[in-house]
């Protein structure tokens, strides 16, 4: 595959030449960052039944001596242990989020870490390999992006794939040529729908997306890396991926391709649930910040002004969900669970059908607010009045969500997510070592040691 005219060409030009040397600062700490926040996601999501099932089933149906269950302990195929972390990583909704190109770390971070576990990879080594698949998804996702809206196709699955099969032929170290042929050939794993979000809470599909994406993009890279060859066209052809799944292929989609670094770009999610509804938690939380206690049973009436990809399709403003799952997209269950919870974790979403909270989501009237609107995707504000009866009214206002780059987790903040997460699955002492650990991740010499720290004996190589 050496026609430079190919976009996976392209691509795989940019990813066999970059260097840990050209990354600013700025990339490297939100690598540290990612690798940390994600690792927390997985700790967390390992202590749910579908994090347990997740461990059982790669380690019944991948087993193997390459690379380990995350805080499980068992060892199994570096495709087993990337599918089960992804999955893991995925169930709570707080992995990290790019305001244009979704969830990206679930499928990349367990690639690097099993990949990095199984040949003593340094974390620069990582770093490099996140850098590509960062950049690879904010290449192609926005290009696809309402295009795959409309067909209802989950950006995990499909791009996260493509995204998963860069980082891991870079995280091997794969020449150009391999590289291309590995994006090629994930081009046709690439699969998913978004169903999941009408059927939340009674299917895995959301989760298992992440999973799949890890672990065919690793099975891509050693097909490459096996001397199988994928489609020159894969991306730009007559019927490649921009042609199947998007508008159609145009070279600016490539242009900023190694110009920028899109994990730099990237955001962290302080609370549960879709990303769409956090501004209108911020928001929310603002309002109380400001008002002090409210009596609940005296407001009148909620209104949420805010971007129009918050409030569509209708899963986004459900008056009656039937599940958690479905309750976490909701902009009305959001303000009042809020209000009456004051924080939107995965517990607190579970109590969207107290008596309290009922009777707030009929008084949410949600609305599209043009001035959000017209920042959005630059910014991803939200505004919410409480309107009281006694004729008062109660706003909070924010221009970003919690977590973006413009308004960036405090370092304490970050530590008091990861604490959480974790909760008492390690001792303090491992939990401290951990977080010094993913701290000096560009000073590794074996990102295995992380993964080691998860574990309930860990023994350091």
């Amino acid at each position: 595959m050496t026609t430079a005219e190919t976009a996976v060409a392209t691509i795989a030009r940019y990813a066999a030449g970059l260097r840990f040397e050209d990354l600013p600062p700025l990339v490297v700490l939100r690598a540290r960052q990612i690798i940390l926040d994600t690792m927390g996601t997985m700790l967390g999501g390992y202590q749910t039944p579908l994090g347990k099932l997740a461990a059982d089933f790669a380690a019944q149906m991948h087993p193997g001596t390459e690379a380990t269950i995350m805080a499980d302990g068992r060892r199994t195929t570096v495709e087993g242990a990337a599918w089960s972390c992804g999955v893991m990583g995925k169930f709570l909704g707080m992995d990290d989020s790019h305001r244009t190109s979704g969830h990206i770390a679930a499928q990349l971070v367990p690639v690097v870490l099993a990949l990095g576990e199984q040949h003593q990879l340094s974390g620069a080594q990582v770093i490099k390999a996140l850098v590509v698949g960062y950049d690879v998804m904010d290449a192609i996702q926005p290009a696809v992006r309402l295009w795959q809206r409309e067909r209802g196709l989950d950006h995990k699955g499909h791009v996260g794939t493509l995204a998963s099969a860069a980082t891991a032929a870079v995280a091997l170290g794969l020449p150009a040529e391999k590289i291309a042929h590995a994006l090629a050939l994930a081009m046709d794993m690439a699969a998913g729908t978004e169903q999941y979000v009408y059927d939340a809470g009674l299917c895995d599909t959301k989760d298992l997306l992440a999973g799949y994406a890890a672990r065919n993009g690793i099975y891509a890279a050693k097909l490459a890396d096996f001397g199988f060859r994928g489609p020159p066209g894969a991306l730009d052809g007559a019927y490649g991926y921009f042609h199947a799944y998007g508008p159609g292929y145009d070279p600016a989609f490539l242009a900023n391709i190694g110009q920028k670094f899109a994990l730099a770009e990237t955001a962290f999610k302080p609370h549960a649930g879709c990303r769409q509804v956090h501004s209108c938690v911020d928001a929310v939380q603002a309002l109380l910040a400001r008002a002090g206690t409210l009596d609940l049973e005296a407001i009148s009436a909620i209104e949420v002004g805010i971007y129009r990809s918050a409030m569509t399709p209708s899963f986004r403003v459900h008056y009656a969900p039937e599940t958690v799952g479905q309750a976490g997209f909701s902009l009305p269950v959001t303000v009042a669970v809020v209000l009456t919870r004051g924080r939107w974790y995965r517990e607190d979403i579970e109590t969207y059908d107290s008596p309290a909270a009922l009777r707030l989501r009929h008084l949410v009237k949600v609305e599209l607010d043009e001035a959000i609107e017209a920042a959005y995707p630059q910014q991803n504000g939200c505004v919410v009045r409480v309107h009281m009866q006694d004729g008062t009214t109660h706003e909070g206002r924010v221009a970003y969500a919690l977590g973006e780059p413009e308004n960036m987790l405090s370092d304490a903040q970050f530590e008091a997510k990861f604490r959480y997460l974790v909760g008492d699955l390690l001792p303090e002492a491992r939990l401290l070592a951990l977080m010094e650990t993913a701290g000096r991740l560009e000073h590794l010499a074996d990102v295995g040691d992380l993964v080691r720290l998860t574990l309930p004996q860990p023994v350091l190589a």
